[in-house]
């Protein structure tokens, strides 16, 4: 249901739709939401550039920046102000995949109104800069170029630190508020057929991802608190160091007890300081991995709402000319799928190296406080010439034991995700797309 406000048009998140592009961002495909938003007649927005619908609000570095990425192969998303038809705005949330001959966009109500406002400000503030640029007699392309690099730096400042690391935060955020408005895919009704099975395999793909989204979620938690103790790790080390440098300082004569010890703790704070210092980077590797992933499912299931939307309209008997559509979004539904199980395994497995690097580092580290207890005993004592040892055995290194517990924790998880249940559904939609 369509509201009017002022000069802006406001939808439902139930109404979600798309529309696919060649290359070079000729509209090819869109669906009767598209047409009715935008208040153009079909005829007239195929084979229309996409800036058709364009606002003279929105910065061109919006479309640079996304172009930039779409031309990575990456997808993109952001929040765009349109202009339809009949003069009036309408505000999407639009993410954008490569597909085999262009782009598929799927665009939906913005939801998160907070992110939503504040990316808004930021347009205002970038498009002045560029309407100044552009009355010095600067290029269009140099317009798009300066209002690119004043969108990453503003960004930035909203805790993004490229348009990319937005579409990791926001594609699951939206999506997940999409779900939580009570969009779904419909139920198939009794008419028996491909569209009606396609219906079915999408309902079925839905609840294959849903508990998915919560375990990543919780991976998500486990792995910012594992990133909150860098500083503790760094710390770590940095002690680790000291146990080799407080035994050291002099010819050690291995005969002599106290002197084996001393080279003994040598030898593990050289091996122990600089696996500690590795840490942090493997654990950021593997958060901006289950980022990836989180963002990877939250795409699939956007695009699963909109091939469940579309096969309704379908046999209700709204869309035009439906088969050409419903094919591109069903394969960009499989491109999604096709690397969910691979990555899903990676994130696994980085998870059960991490932790098995944890578990090798805690017993060497209690190793070498042990070693250093006994050092200090055979140099008569807590005194003057062994008071810092005796300070770092006392200390000890909590910091790890906390990790270790995150980690461990982390590993008891696993992603619910059935790679064979989920390609029998596709095989099923692969078909009956066949049949149109």
């Amino acid at each position: 249901m369509e509201t009017q406000v002022g000069y802006e048009r406001f939808f439902d998140p139930e109404d979600i739709f798309f529309s696919t592009t060649d290359r070079r961002g000729v509209i090819t495909r869109s669906n009767r939401t598209f047409d009715i938003l935008s208040r153009y007649h079909r005829d007239r927005l195929i084979g229309a550039p996409h800036n058709i619908i364009r606002h003279l609000d929105m910065p061109a570095g919006v479309f640079r920046l996304m172009w930039d990425d779409l031309e990575a192969g990456r997808p993109a998303c952001a929040y765009v102000r349109n202009r339809a038809a009949d003069g009036l705005d309408y505000c999407v949330f639009a993410t954008i995949v490569p597909v085999s001959d262009g782009f598929l966009s799927v665009r939906t109500k913005p939801l998160d109104t907070a992110t939503f406002e504040a990316v808004n400000n930021v347009y205002r503030g970038v498009r002045a800069r560029e309407r100044a640029e552009a009355a010095q007699g600067a290029s269009r392309r140099r317009v798009g170029e300066v209002g690119a690099a004043a969108l990453t730096a503003e960004l930035n400042a909203l805790g993004f630190d490229s348009l990319h690391a937005m579409t990791l935060q926001q594609v699951p955020r939206e999506i997940s508020a999409l779900v939580s408005a009570g969009v779904r895919v419909p139920q198939p009704m009794g008419v028996d057929g491909p569209v009606t099975r396609i219906l079915q395999a999408a309902g079925d793909l839905e609840r294959a991802t849903n508990l998915l989204v919560f375990e990543l979620e919780e991976y998500l938690r486990l792995l910012t608190s594992m990133s909150g103790t860098r500083s503790g790790l760094l710390d770590v080390a940095d002690r680790a160091d000291s146990f080799g440098r407080v035994v050291s300082g002099r010819r050690l004569n291995i005969a002599d007890r106290a002197d084996a010890l001393a080279a003994q703790i040598i030898e593990l704070s050289q091996t122990v300081a600089p696996r500690l210092r590795d840490l942090p980077a493997s654990m950021d590797a593997l958060r901006d991995a289950v980022l990836e992933l989180r963002y990877s499912v939250a795409l699939i299931r956007l695009h699963t709402l909109m091939v469940g939307r579309f096969a309704r309209s379908v046999l209700d008997g709204s869309e035009e000319s439906p088969a050409d559509s419903i094919v591109a979004l069903c394969g960009a539904l499989e491109a999604g799928f096709a690397q969910l199980g691979p990555v899903c395994r990676e994130v696994e497995e980085g998870v059960i190296t991490l932790d098995g690097e944890i578990s090798q580092i805690t017993p060497l580290l209690d190793r070498m406080v042990r070693r250093l207890s006994r050092w200090v005993d055979r140099r008569g004592g807590r005194n003057s010439a062994t008071a810092e040892a005796a300070d770092l055995v006392d200390h000890g290194n909590p910091e790890v034991r906390d990790l270790a517990a995150l980690a461990a924790e982390c590993r008891g998880l696993h992603l619910p995700y059935h790679e064979d249940a989920v390609n029998e559904r596709l095989a099923v939609l692969r078909e009956a797309v066949g049949q149109l």
